[in-house]
């Protein structure tokens, strides 16, 4: 333990003398949430195009206008024919029926105080494409919460209306709310290929881990001050970026979910980090390093979906998006930061980058090494 300590410090003053590893870990981040924070900071929310379809006449009317009055919906009214057309062709997110007697249903409703037997409800017919089930799914939850608060408004407890339920969480997102979480992941994930891998190649490059294999310190040892060190980045890293965020952009992140945003950057630093460490053995020198990092680093920052949803990818893609670690880190802190709608569940989330981080950590044991091979 009393090598600890001078050693972390050592890692410090080797990070901050590091011009390349200090602009991938902190200055890249900052300028890109800089830059996609002047583009998409204005009114551009995130929003979804809902057909909906009027079978009841003047009796749908009220709740056609309280669709049209939830901000995320853009609703185009029509009929069913042509509405089922646009959504298999794409240009709807889902397509809202309300049946033929729902206003006569809510009338009698409201004229009996709620007092109606059970026989009394509308159920709303809602069309999704199963391609584009994420946005459907998000789509669904709104509709959901949509309902629930038109059964307040009309019973106080009696649910009239009902949809089949979903278990996804949605908010209304602008493009710099979504892009915050993604930009945080990506920062982690560039700690682990550019902070992590690259360092470790320089001291072996320069005989410096050689030297200290030789010593009567541990791999063990060594192996934790590096990794604490890079945590202890990694929370300064999402401070940062979180501040920036909120600060410059009004991002409105979850601050209640704290001790879970902490988790998940921990958790995401620590695959990443174990990740560098794997890839660090591949290389004698770092500029060989380079070219085996570049490639990961491009493809799970453009391939993820931290700079826009997975499901605007053509499908054909979808099964690399579904094994890339950084799609599921973006994923889970958009959810804790946010609490907004989740692609994939939390659990699966934890499951895939535990995966990755348990096949990266035995990589890294198994192949690494003091000095550079011959």
């Amino acid at each position: 333990m009393k090598a600890f300590i001078p050693l972390f410090l050592a890692d410090v003053r080797e990070f901050v003398r590091d011009r390349s590893a200090l602009f991938w870990t902190a200055a890249f981040p900052v300028m890109f949430i800089f830059i996609f924070g002047v583009i998409f900071s204005g009114g551009d929310d995130i929003s979804f195009s809902i057909g909906l379809v009027n079978e009841d006449g003047p009796g749908g009317e009220q709740l056609v206008e309280s669709f049209q009055a939830i901000e995320v919906f853009e609703i185009t009214t029509g009929t069913l024919e042509d509405e089922l057309a646009a959504l298999k062709d794409g240009d709807r997110a889902a397509v809202i029926v309300i049946p033929s007697g729902t206003g006569s249903t809510l009338a009698r409703v409201v004229n009996t105080g709620g007092g109606n037997p059970a026989p009394a409800s509308v159920s709303l017919s809602v069309y999704y494409d199963p391609a584009n089930q994420n946005r459907a799914q998000i789509v669904l939850n709104i509709i959901d919460k949509v309902v629930s608060g038109m059964n307040q408004g009309i019973t106080g407890t009696t649910p009239v209306l009902t949809i089949d339920p979903q278990q996804v969480v949605a908010s209304d997102l602008r493009n710099i709310d979504y892009l915050l979480p993604g930009i945080l992941a990506m920062s982690l994930m560039q700690l682990g290929l550019f902070g992590t891998a690259g360092p470790l190649v320089s001291l072996r490059e320069k005989g410096v881990l050689r030297r200290m294999g030789a010593t009567p310190l541990s791999r063990t040892t060594l192996l934790s001050t590096q990794v604490a060190f890079r945590i202890v980045l990694a929370l300064c890293q999402a401070a940062l970026l979180i501040g920036v965020g909120m600060l410059a952009f009004n991002v409105r992140v979850e601050l209640a979910n704290l001790p879970l945003i902490v988790l998940v950057v921990l958790f995401g630093a620590g695959m990443f980090v174990t990740l560098g460490y794997f890839l660090s053995t591949l290389a004698n020198t770092e500029e060989a390093l380079q070219g085996i990092v570049a490639l990961p680093n491009f493809l799970f920052m453009f391939l993820s979906g931290i700079f826009f949803p997975v499901d605007m990818m053509p499908e054909w893609i979808r099964p690399v998006v579904d094994i890339i670690p950084l799609t599921y880190l973006g994923d889970l802190l958009r959810k804790t930061m946010l609490e907004a709608g989740s692609y994939y569940s939390a659990l699966t989330s934890v499951l895939v980058l535990g995966g990755w981080l348990l096949v990266s950590a035995l990589l890294a044991l198994r192949f690494f090494r003091w000095g550079q091979q011959g």
